[in-house]
């Protein structure tokens, strides 16, 4: 996993690639969206370190997943959520932590699911010196200078991790794994460090997975769909991950769709024809009579282009299993709230993924689903619009919608948040928000009308009438334009202009002295001069003041109290 442009894609090419092992034995296998290095490989590709180290490797080998991302996770895993046992979060090492790393951060978190960090691009540190691909074997050879150089920029990483409440260090100066996240420098382009993290990888399996090493063949299969796609001349097929047990010709199966489970027989298991795998236009298939986890293949059977990408594959005899699908598996897609966002993802791990960091970050949904948008959902998403404006928005990530819909939605004014960065759609959304909330705040209080008391200062009657204009000193709260001025409980005018020094203003605060024009009132009927007159409210009035009480002084509670009081009694 990792930000774009970090270098992960080479990674995985580097490690597909069979140049970094010409021995026949230690040749890499190619699966469905998958790469298989065997203990063999292991051996061959890290053969000068664990001569030096004599590592005693037990493990049958690594499978890396091809499609790394959120569709490699779920809720649905009883161990903790996750296809991957490990990750390799490539980060860019000359950038540090970037968005979609920081939103892998949480997700791998969330999942509880240990990785490494592979500190990629060290081929354009300046002065950087190799001999050979292990990097362990080049860090003490390097020049002082680009000593200082790395080691400046593995720490801005372990203090980018640290924020995000991981411990972690440079892998060669780790004590325990268990507490400490390994940083790997790496250079996938030029192969360097990419023994390091096999090597690296292969030992944390060992140590910590021991119990899910061998296969248990009391274990039915389980499967994650990572696509469903069309092959000529055999039909709808899955690539599929199986992670545990053994899958056969004609056994029955489970898989979700968006009505419910749906049950199936197995017509065909298709393996990559090695001879072909390269070429991905070119590329044929070998049918199998079984497989066996970990692998990734094309898995064959009828109805099965229903079948959600992200959704697990049961076997049809794993009653726990299914029982767990039942309950877990269209939490997605059922109506979580009358009222919030609307969310749409590209695969069930992805919706499952966006689903839990929204929530975290207090964002209400409504709504989830996987796929591309539909006129059904653009007349959910309105309904939920009307409700509330700023909470009824549309939340896309890796999915499409129509230029037809989007227009629609942009006439009616509803916010779309597209990305394929979970971390950047909150971020958009939230910055929206608080937009939104200024918007209405600073709208809100141009309409304001606050309590106020103020006393008409003597000597000071500029004009009798249409409109009256004496000079005031504020006692209590204050004045704004638009506020009704009542004495003896009756209105006798609007305040339509306040001065201050020949100067309109817009509010007279507390102990100010000022000119105010009243429409409506005439002196010396409607008032007098040392005469206190107060600001009427009503409860609309009232309403608006409560919604920004935070801004409100002392004494202005007390005035609001003191008219509640006086609301109540004319009631």
């Amino acid at each position: 996993m990792g930000h774009i442009d970090s270098g992960k894609t080479t990674f995985l090419d580097k490690i597909k690639g069979t140049s970094i092992c010409q021995k026949e034995h230690g040749k890499i296998t190619q699966h469905i969206g998958a790469t298989e290095i065997t203990l063999d490989n292991i051996n061959c590709i890290c053969e000068d370190i664990v001569n030096k180290y004599k590592f005693d490797l037990k493990i049958p080998g690594l499978l890396f997943i091809d499609t790394p991302g959120h569709s490699a996770f779920d809720n649905l895993r009883e161990r903790g959520g996750s296809l991957a046992d490990l990750v390799v979060l490539v980060v860019d090492i000359n950038k540090g932590l970037q968005a979609q790393d920081i939103e892998t951060l949480e997700i791998l978190k969330m999942y509880k699911v240990p990785f490494i960090i592979a500190a990629n691009k060290i081929d354009l540190i300046n002065g950087w010196y190799q001999e050979t691909p292990n990097v362990s074997y080049n860090l003490e050879k390097q020049n002082n200078k680009t000593k200082e150089i790395l080691d400046e920029k593995i720490y801005k990483i372990v203090g980018q991790l640290f924020d995000k409440g991981f411990q972690s260090e440079r892998f060669d100066r780790v004590d325990d794994f268990k507490k400490t996240v390994a940083i790997v420098p790496t250079s996938a382009e030029k192969e360097w460090g990419l023994p390091d993290c096999i090597l690296f990888l292969a030992g944390l399996s060992q140590k910590f997975l021991e119990k899910k090493l061998e296969v248990d063949q009391e274990k039915k299969a389980q499967a994650t769909v990572l696509e469903v796609s069309e092959i000529k001349g055999i039909g709808s097929a899955a690539d599929i991950i199986l992670y545990q047990g053994t899958l056969k010709i004609k056994d029955d199966i489970l898989f979700p769709t968006k009505e419910g489970l749906e049950k199936t027989k197995v017509k065909a298991l298709l393996k990559l024809n090695m001879m072909t795998a390269v070429d991905k236009k070119k590329q044929t298939f070998v049918r199998q009579e079984q497989i066996t986890s970990a692998s990734g293949l094309k898995l064959v059977a009828p109805g099965i282009n229903k079948c959600l990408p992200g959704g697990v594959i049961v076997s049809a005899e794993d009653i726990q299993a299914i029982e767990h699908l039942k309950k877990k598996s269209f939490n997605c897609f059922s109506e979580l709230s009358d009222h919030g966002a609307f969310v749409k993802a590209d695969t069930l791990g992805s919706l499952e993924a966006l689903r839990k960091l929204l929530e975290k970050n207090n964002i209400c949904i409504a709504r989830a689903d996987v796929g591309e948008v539909c006129q059904k959902d653009i007349t959910e998403i309105k309904i939920l619009h009307d409700k509330n404006k700023k909470e009824g928005v549309l939340f896309l990530f890796n999915t499409k919608i129509n230029k037809d819909f989007e227009d629609e939605l942009e006439k009616q004014k509803i916010p779309i948040f597209k990305n394929n960065i979970i971390y950047k759609l909150i971020e958009d959304y939230q910055e929206w928000y608080t937009k939104q909330n200024k918007k209405e705040k600073d709208k809100l209080l141009s309409e304001i009308i606050y309590p106020c008391v103020f006393k008409v200062l003597p000597d000071h009657i500029f004009r009798s009438s249409k409109p009256a204009v004496f000079g005031v000193r504020i006692l209590e709260g204050r004045l704004v334009n638009g506020s009704k001025i009542q004495r003896n409980n009756k209105i006798i005018g609007e305040v339509v202009e306040i001065q201050d020094s020949g100067k309109k203003i817009d509010v007279a605060e507390k102990e100010q002295e000022v000119a105010v024009s009243i429409k409506g009132a005439t002196y010396p009927k409607d008032f007098k001069e040392k005469e206190k007159l107060n600001v009427y409210l009503n409860i609309g009035n009232i309403k608006n003041l409560d919604k920004i009480e935070d801004e409100l002084s002392s004494e202005e509670h007390e005035l609001i109290k003191e008219i509640k009081i006086n609301l109540n009694k004319e009631e």
